[in-house]
C-alpha cells in the first residue's frame, strides 16, 4: 500500500506541475571556451547538455533523512538508469530503510510503444498511459530517481526544463571539487522545498549530485494540492476509469499524505548521487525487462493486486530469468 500511496502522490504532484510551471527560459549559451558567471548561463548551458546527447547511462544512491514522530528515519535508495532518445527508458532501483522495514524496489520501463511500470511490493506490474505519467508518478517510489535526470533528458519532460525551472533566484554559492571535477554548487528555493542544491561539473555541464531540503518554504507546500480535476488527470495517467471510487480512494490517500506532512518535524534532506555516467551505445534490447518469477500483470496498481490480473511472460517476450521478488530488481 505504501509504493501505492507514493505513486498517487508523484501522479498528483506531476498533474498539478503540469498546470503551473513556467518554461526554462533559454539564453544561447556562452562560446565553449567562455566560463558561464551567472546561474541562468549555467542552468541553460546544463539544459543544453542534457538535451543534445543522444543515450546516458549511470547508476547512483539517493538517501534520505527525515524526523517522524521523533523518529529518525533514513531510506536509501539504489539505482540505474538507461535513457535512450527519444522515449527509451529503463530505470530499476531498491530501497531499505532503518529502522527496518520491508525492502521496496521497482523498474519503470518502455521499449518505445508502451511504458510499464513494476513494484517489487506486490510483485505485479501494469501498462502506464504515457511516459511523462510513468516517469513523473513513480519520482515519489523511486526517491526521485525516475525524475531528475529523466526530467532533463526526454523530450517528454525537457520543454520545461522540469528539474531546473522550479527553482527561485537561483545563486552560485561556490565551486566544490567532486571526485576530481570541479563544480558549480548552485542552490535556490522552490514551492515545495526551502532549498535545492545541485552540483554540476563544469566540464561536462552534467549534473552530479542534487540535495533538496525536505522542509517547504513558508509560501509553498510538501504536499501538493487536491482538485477533482487534478485527480482525474493523475487517474487518467495510470489508465484507471474515471470513477467516484477510484476518486475517492486518491483522495484518501492524499489526505493520509496531508496528514502524515502535518505530524512531521518538518526537516529532513534528501541526497542524489550520480556516478559511472557514460553515454554509450544502447539498443532497443538493453531496454527490456523482466519481471521476477510470478509477477502478475494487473490492470489496476491501485487496489489489491492479483483480483484481476494474472501471471505474465515478460513483456519483451522474454521467459522470466530473475529470482523471487525478494531479489532486488536488475534489468538485463
Amino acid at each position: 500500500m505504501k509504493s501505492i500511496f507514493f505513486l498517487i502522490f508523484g501522479l498528483v504532484s506531476l498533474a498539478n506541475a503540469q498546470d503551473s510551471q513556467d518554461t526554462l527560459t533559454t539564453t544561447p549559451p556562452p562560446p565553449p571556451h567562455v566560463e558561464p558567471s551567472d546561474p541562468a548561463s549555467i542552468l541553460n548551458k546544463v539544459l543544453s547538455k542534457y538535451k543534445s546527447m543522444g543515450t546516458y547511462m549511470s547508476v547512483g544512491n539517493i538517501v534520505s533523512n527525515r524526523e517522524e514522530a521523533g523518529v529518525n528515519i533514513q531510506t536509501t535508495t539504489t539505482f540505474t538508469i538507461k535513457l535512450k532518445k527519444p522515449n527509451l527508458y529503463l530505470i530499476t532501483w531498491s530501497q531499505t530503510s532503518i529502522p527496518a522495514a520491508l525492502p521496496q524496489g521497482g523498474a519503470v520501463w518502455s521499449d518505445g510503444t508502451q511504458s510499464y511500470l513494476y513494484l517489487l511490493m506486490n510483485n505485479a506490474y501494469a501498462k502506464v498511459g504515457d511516459d511523462l505519467s510513468a516517469l513523473g508518478g513513480a519520482s515519489a517510489i523511486s526517491g526521485g530517481a525516475t525524475g531528475t535526470i529523466p526530467s532533463l533528458f526526454l523530450p517528454a519532460f525537457t520543454d520545461k526544463g522540469f528539474a531546473l525551472s522550479r527553482l527561485k533566484d537561483p545563486t552560485i554559492e561556490k565551486t566544490e571539487l567532486m571526485g576530481g571535477d570541479d563544480c558549480y554548487v548552485l542552490s535556490g528555493s522552490s514551492p515545495t522545498s526551502t532549498k535545492e542544491t545541485f552540483w554540476i561539473s563544469k566540464s561536462s555541464s552534467l549534473i552530479l549530485k542534487y540535495e533538496k531540503s525536505l522542509e517547504p518554504p513558508t509560501d509553498g507546500t510538501a504536499a501538493p494540492a487536491v482538485s477533482e480535476e487534478v485527480v482525474e488527470k493523475a487517474l487518467t495517467a495510470m489508465g484507471e476509469p474515471v470513477t467516484d471510487e477510484n476518486k475517492k480512494k486518491v483522495l484518501e490517500m492524499m489526505q493520509t499524505a496531508k496528514g502524515a506532512m502535518a505530524n512531521s518535524e518538518g526537516n529532513g534532506d534528501s541526497t542524489e548521487m550520480q556516478t559511472e555516467i557514460t553515454n554509450p551505445n544502447l539498443t532497443e534490447k538493453d531496454f527490456q525487462f523482466t519481471p521476477p518469477a510470478g509477477a502478475t500483470l494487473t490492470d489496476s496498481l491501485l487496489g489489491p493486486q492479483g483480483e484481476t490480473g494474472k501471471q505474465s511472460p515478460s513483456p519483451s517476450g522474454s521467459s522470466s530469468t530473475n529470482a523471487p521478488d525478494q531479489t532486488p530488481v536488475v534489468p538485463h
